[in-house]
């Protein structure tokens, strides 16, 4: 004869655990109780382990169950936010995409007007040369004039026909 205690220790589990057990089991299977405590022989202890065998099976099988469907959720929630952060992720690409697009279109349009004012200015740089220019040749005409005029103020003034036939 065993007691609770006994039979806990060597089915490794807790002696809460056998009489619950014992509970469970059909009354013409049940141990005979002296002094409120079990008194457990080998036809009863046989019915124990049957019942827990087949009970720790479905327990495992149901905490299978219970974590293979905890990992689906889990997988279902990553694939979710996943795909969430995908959808986020490839909006802001689009969004730099424009960015960029918008940004190479306003440089173009830069380009083309620096190479304008560039274009401006040379035009400017010519017209202010031939602006110069004929100030030049005005000066050089003038000054040719003033020293042919002061050549002659120099020489004493000779007759006409001094100056037809000096000559």
């Amino acid at each position: 004869m065993k007691t609770v205690k006994d039979l806990a220790v060597e089915l490794k589990v807790t002696p809460q655990y056998i009489n619950r057990v014992i509970n469970q089991l059909p009354t013409s299977k049940k141990p005979k109780q002296v002094n409120h405590s079990y008194q457990i022989d080998d036809h009863v202890e046989t019915a124990i382990k049957e019942f827990m065998s087949v009970r720790h099976k479905s327990t495992e099988t149901k905490k299978q169950r219970n974590k293979s469907l905890n990992i689906s959720l889990l997988q279902d929630k990553l694939s979710s936010q996943l795909e969430q952060e995908n959808q986020s992720l490839k909006q802001q690409l689009e969004t730099k995409d424009k960015q960029i697009e918008k940004l190479l279109k306003q440089n173009e349009n830069i380009q083309k007007l620096v190479d304008q004012e560039q274009q401006l200015h040379l035009s400017d740089q010519k017209r202010i040369e031939k602006l110069e220019q004929p100030d030049k040749e005005q000066k050089t005409d003038t000054i040719q004039n003033n020293s042919v005029e002061n050549r002659q103020q120099n020489q004493p003034k000779k007759g006409f026909f001094k100056r037809l036939f000096d000559k």
